[in-house]
C-alpha cells in the first residue's frame, strides 16, 4: 500500500483510526482487568485488602515481640554484669613441711571486679580459711601473691 492511499482513506473516513484506537484500548482494559482480578483474588479467594491488613497486623505483633526481647536482653545484660564470671583458682604449696599443693586461692568476681577472694592454707596440723572482699579488682586487706594472681587472671578473663 502506498502512503498517499492511506492518507486519502483517513481523509475520507476519519472515524477509522479512532475506531482502531478504541478497539486497542478496549483490549488493553480487558487485559488489565484480568491481571488485577488475579492479583486481588489471592490464596483461597482472599482479597488483597485482607492480605495487606494481615501483613500490617503481623508486623505490629513482630514489633511488640522485638520490643519485649530488647527489654529482656537489657535486663539480662544488667544481671550478667553483676554475676560471678570466670572464677579463677590457683593451687599452691603454702608451707615447705606440707607434702602437696593443698592450699588454694579462688577469685569469685563479677565483670566489674567486685566480689571476694577465698583462700585456704593447709598446714600439717591445721587448715585456715580467709575471705577478702574485692571492689574494682582491689582490696582494702593485704593480698598474698597467689590472691593477686587469681584476681589478675579473673581481670584478664573478663576483658576477653
Amino acid at each position: 500500500m502506498n502512503f498517499a492511499y492511506v492518507l486519502k482513506l483517513v481523509e475520507t473516513f476519519p472515524s477509522i483510526p479512532l475506531a482502531i484506537a478504541i478497539i486497542i484500548l478496549l483490549f488493553y482494559v480487558i487485559y488489565l482487568h484480568t491481571k488485577i482480578s488475579r492479583f486481588t483474588r489471592g490464596e483461597n479467594g482472599a482479597s488483597l485488602e485482607t492480605l495487606i491488613k494481615r501483613c500490617v497486623e503481623s508486623v505490629a505483633e513482630i514489633e511488640k515481640r522485638n520490643e519485649l526481647i530488647s527489654e529482656h536482653a537489657l535486663s539480662l545484660d544488667g544481671r550478667v554484669s553483676q554475676s560471678i564470671r570466670n572464677a579463677q583458682t590457683i593451687r599452691y604449696k603454702a608451707f615447705e613441711a606440707n607434702g602437696s599443693n593443698q592450699s588454694f586461692s579462688i577469685a569469685l568476681l563479677n565483670e566489674k571486679g567486685n566480689g571476694v577472694v577465698l583462700s585456704t592454707l593447709h598446714a600439717r596440723d591445721r587448715i585456715s580459711t580467709f575471705a577478702k572482699p574485692i571492689e574494682k579488682y582491689l582490696s582494702t586487706h593485704d593480698l598474698t601473691e597467689e590472691e593477686q594472681s587469681v584476681i589478675e587472671e579473673s581481670k584478664k578473663a573478663h576483658k576477653r
